[in-house]
């Protein structure tokens, strides 16, 4: 008999009951707990990493073993899932107006950006311009994606946040620079260069890579650092400036850990997104973590950006999506208008 059992037998003993109306958390440590992660597309070569570290560091601490099962694929796809009855213990996004509507739902608490470190975002990225081995269009800024000699390769904002951070990247910088007419000319130009739009950022890594898709595709840097380590070839980035800080929160499902009983090790589990080794795994795996001795480590492995503005420098998501991305809005005019030119 192990000691661990002993213990709870003891415990049965001495209270007259049995091991079934044992405190939930020692029965869980015995059994083992299983957490579901729900992420953004580009998500799992970081979790990959993550997760192992957080399992090892857990039992040894609590005794309990935990598994997880993982979901990637299209952040506004998976927020809709969760809507839908998908349940996640622990949901990683790339952009926060896709936590809103679980709040709004009631799955979240409203103050979840305030049990974590940083407004509950571990790390950030920008947004870089993927060029063809040898970058022969000598792609360098984001007004060279609007020449009439470059194809580009983009996200659908109506699916994936890392599309809508990439609109927001170069339509916010023209906006910064030289006014919003401007900024709305570029994105009818961009939009009139793209011939083909990705579901996620893992879908744009493959069409561009296996499918020859576009001169230059826009994504996240933590996934074109993945893409050029994953694979043999070389494909240059430009991280150009104005950029865009883009952030990827975390959070626990609080309906869903309150009703399973994993509250207690979701929570560990994105506290150790924050803690040193968390940050490093970060950084290893391409993202910008938000530990400052962690980001200054890793500082060569990064492109530096002179200007890098912060959503809130446009008046937050509610602000950008209303006037980029609602039915409606720019985005949909700027397609709208690429459609009556035609090819």
């Amino acid at each position: 008999m192990t000691k661990r059992r002993y213990v709870l037998m003891a415990m049965a003993g001495v209270a007259g009951v049995g091991l079934g109306t044992l405190p939930a958390w020692w029965v869980q440590a015995q059994r083992g707990t299983e957490l579901t992660l729900v992420a953004y597309a580009v998500a799992k070569p970081v979790f990959a990493k993550m997760i192992p570290e957080f399992q090892k560091q857990w039992q040894a601490r609590t005794g309990q073993r935990v598994t997880f099962k993982e979901s990637y694929g299209p952040s506004g796809a998976q927020t809709r899932a969760i809507l839908g009855g998908l349940e996640a213990d622990i949901l990683a996004q790339n952009i926060q107006s896709n936590i809103d509507p679980l709040v709004e739902k009631g799955l979240v608490r409203p103050d979840w950006q305030q049990r974590l470190p940083n407004r509950a975002i571990p790390a950030t990225s920008v947004m870089v311009l993927v060029t063809r081995p040898g970058n022969p269009k000598n792609i360098r800024t984001w007004s060279d994606l609007i020449r009439p000699d470059v194809e580009v390769l983009l996200i659908n904002p109506k699916t994936s946040g890392n599309a809508r951070w990439g609109i927001l990247a170069g339509f916010g910088a023209v906006q910064k620079t030289v006014g919003e007419a401007k900024a709305q000319e570029y994105l009818n130009r961009l939009i009139a260069n793209t011939k083909v739009l990705a579901t996620s950022g893992r879908d744009a890594t493959d069409k561009f890579v296996k499918n020859r898709i576009g001169d230059v595709m826009i994504n996240f840097e933590n996934e074109v650092l993945f893409l050029n380590e994953a694979i043999p070839r070389d494909f240059p980035y430009i991280a150009p400036s104005p950029n865009v800080q883009v952030d990827f929160p975390v959070t626990v499902i609080d309906r869903v850990v309150d009703r399973r009983g994993t509250r207690t090790v979701a929570e560990a589990f994105t506290r150790f997104l924050f803690s040193r080794r968390g940050q490093e795994i970060y950084a290893e795996t391409g993202y910008r973590p938000y530990d400052p001795e962690v980001r200054k480590q890793f500082a060569q492995r990064f492109q530096p950006v002179n200007r890098i503005y912060k959503i809130s420098d446009f008046g937050g998501w509610a602000k950008v999506n209303a006037l980029l991305f609602a039915d409606g809005a720019l985005f949909d005019q700027a397609q709208r208008a690429a459609a009556r030119v035609g090819p």
